[in-house]
């Protein structure tokens, strides 16, 4: 399941919003305020009906206040969000100002989730019932407090247990749940390790372990070998010779191989029948992805991802015009495909069709679309940001170079 479309209706600062959800990527960019955290908050809201209605996991609501849109002091009657999929489904969640009659007189008539659940019924819910075999959906959302990895010091109260819904847990909160993910690896681990005495054989290995190693391999070249030290318990990859605890790592690398174990965990948990957990659908949001990243790092970060993830729906904010521009690089690499390419640098930029991405700028009242899919290019208006910042710079050279006159 993947969404394309999400509208807004009295949603905390914003009182109408309709904007299209592509395929692979939906890039936002706002400056500060601007509502990115907004939209992506809203997306979690809609999918927290998914959990609601499936088993074992928890859902997740609008807050008790500050979701309904505010102005002049008074608060509209009710907030709506509405989210559409590529599957045909279509559904709405609400929460009302208050049970008056004359706030509920004012609230339009929405979708409800009667064919959101039938959907989730018929899909999962049964199967599950009767043990056929069915593909979890997977969605997750990250935000910007997902740099705190909350990491288990000791084995003790460790659960050896996992269900497939526990892919779900926590999915939607946007600071990281690492723990679990942690655990699940541990875990694993250990029944690889069972599996490979009774084999005789350490080249067997598991195939949900290597969805995990896989992912970090294609975002991390540099990294190998994740794994779990003991005494003391810590997450472990290797580094050429060297072994990092990724809690000894820089704040870039910690967010982002947070990120990435947490989410090729999530979906080998979810789907362990497929041959390929990796390639399921998934809808990911990630809140600020240059957090923490270097900007050489920002340039290739969204390649990463794609590959890593390939038929993943990412929903992304950022402020930074790198990632702007990588993204123009990729798009433009789609564009050229079917030329003979002889540059490495080249080579390696993921192909990415202008059909399966779209990009909004944010301002207070609408989203305004940034991307021109005859030409394949994002609009550079955060480009004049280094702009304004060189203009500047060379007003000041040229004072020097006249006073030396």
């Amino acid at each position: 399941m993947k969404l394309k479309r999400l509208i807004l209706e009295n949603f905390r600062g914003k009182k109408t919003l309709d904007i299209e959800l592509c395929s692979r990527m939906t890039l936002l960019l706002a400056a500060n305020g601007g509502g990115k955290t907004s939209i992506l908050d809203g997306i979690a809201i809609g999918l927290g009906e998914v959990l609601s209605h499936l088993p074992q996991v928890a859902g997740l609501t609008f807050k008790k206040t500050g979701d309904i849109y505010q102005t002049n002091n008074k608060i509209a009657p009710y907030a709506r969000i509405v989210l559409h999929a590529t599957n045909g489904i279509a559904w709405d969640r609400m929460t009302r100002r208050d049970k008056s009659a004359t706030s509920t007189r004012s609230i339009p008539a929405g979708l409800g989730v009667k064919a959101l659940r039938q959907f989730l019924d018929e899909s999962i819910i049964d199967p599950l019932n009767s043990d056929a075999i069915f593909n979890l959906p997977i969605f997750t959302y990250y935000g910007v407090s997902r740099a705190l990895l909350d990491v288990p010091l000791t084995r003790k109260g460790i659960t050896h247990q996992h269900a497939r819904f526990e892919a779900l847990a926590n999915a939607l909160n946007a600071d990281s749940r690492f723990k679990s993910s942690f655990i699940w690896f541990y875990n694993k681990e250990n029944e690889e390790h069972r599996l490979q005495k009774a084999k005789k054989s350490f080249d067997i290995s598991l195939k949900e372990l290597d969805c995990v190693r896989q992912a970090v391999q294609r975002v991390f070249p540099d990294l190998n070998d994740p794994h779990i030290g003991l005494n003391p318990l810590r997450f472990v990859v290797k580094q050429g010779t060297e072994l990092f605890n990724i809690m000894q790592l820089s704040d870039g690398y910690k967010t982002l191989l947070g990120m990435v174990i947490d989410l090729s965990a999530r979906m080998a948990m979810a789907n362990p029948h497929l041959d390929e957990p990796l390639a399921a659908e998934a809808i990911v949001m990630i809140d600020e992805l240059d957090l923490h990243l270097h900007p050489q790092w920002q340039q290739r970060i969204t390649g990463d991802l794609l590959r890593a993830f390939p038929n993943t729906q990412f929903i992304i904010s950022t402020h930074s015009p790198y990632i702007v521009e990588s993204v123009n690089n990729h798009l433009k690499r789609h564009t050229i495909k079917h030329l003979k390419i002889d540059n490495a640098g080249i080579e390696a930029l993921y192909p990415l069709n202008p059909d399966d991405v779209n990009a909004y700028f944010l301002s207070t009242h609408d989203a305004q679309p940034l991307l021109d899919r005859n030409l394949g290019l994002l609009d550079d208006r955060l480009l004049e940001n280094f702009n304004n910042i060189n203009r500047v710079y060379e007003q000041m050279r040229n004072l020097e170079w006249e006073s030396q006159q």
